[in-house]
């Protein structure tokens, strides 16, 4: 009994997988790289570190309060998969990174409000706190999330959409917050439909409050966050 023939049938068989298997790898080669952090890096805007006081007694804080309201007993932002934008209530960069860094009080419990990021309105970026930190500045969603906070300070009879459209139209403040946005969003594969406002946050497929507490802001709300979505 001869196995000849089964032995060349083998053999075509080999030849015919390894042009495939080199032809995969030819492709491979050619194609472009997945975004990571590669482009990240590529992206990084200019930001200057400010960093707030976040020592162990801080850290013990958000702990406490991020197992009481998340179930989660951690200070850490792993992996965070949301922006949420704010804007402040002052004219300053300083006078929001002087809130943020008193670490007082809010709501009757600690620890008191910070984000990540604070941009002023000249275009400048203001990075508060590590983004391996939880922010205290959206209710639901400091677990998930990194907060950017807008230099635009409250006018009387004025409201919230009327501040965050000042913002909007402000070239070299929002083109800095696109630019932190994108960067944020390559390094960590945020997409374009989980930047959200301050005021949308409920809505949010990551928020979750196991108090029942809900955001009541007046800070960018879903029309801005619109605008601000399409220019990512």
């Amino acid at each position: 009994m001869s196995f000849r023939p089964h032995t060349t049938k083998t053999a075509a068989i080999l030849v015919t997988l390894t042009a495939l298997l080199l032809a995969a790898a030819t492709f491979a080669a050619l194609a472009p790289a997945p975004a990571g952090a590669a482009d990240a890096a590529s992206l990084r805007p200019k930001i200057v570190k400010k960093y707030i006081r976040f020592g162990d007694t801080r850290k013990a804080q958000t702990a406490k309060y991020s197992k009481r309201r998340y179930h989660q007993n951690t200070y850490r932002l792993t992996k965070p998969k949301a922006v949420v934008l704010h804007h402040t209530a002052g004219a300053y960069w300083q006078s929001a990174w002087n809130t943020f860094n008193a670490n007082t009080a809010y709501g009757g419990e600690k620890p008191g409000v910070s984000a990540h990021f604070i941009i002023g309105k000249g275009g400048a970026i203001y990075q508060c706190m590590p983004l391996s930190l939880r922010g205290r500045h959206c209710v639901g969603m400091n677990w998930t999330s990194i907060g950017i906070e807008f230099v635009q300070e409250m006018r009387s009879g004025k409201d919230g959409h009327w501040m965050d459209r000042q913002i909007l139209n402000r070239d070299k403040q929002i083109g800095a917050g696109l630019r932190l946005v994108r960067y944020l969003q390559a390094r960590f594969g945020i997409r374009t439909t989980d930047v959200v406002g301050h005021a949308t946050a409920n809505g949010s497929r990551f928020f979750k409050d196991y108090t029942g507490q809900k955001n009541a802001a007046g800070d960018w709300f879903a029309a801005e966050v619109k605008v601000f979505r399409s220019r990512l």
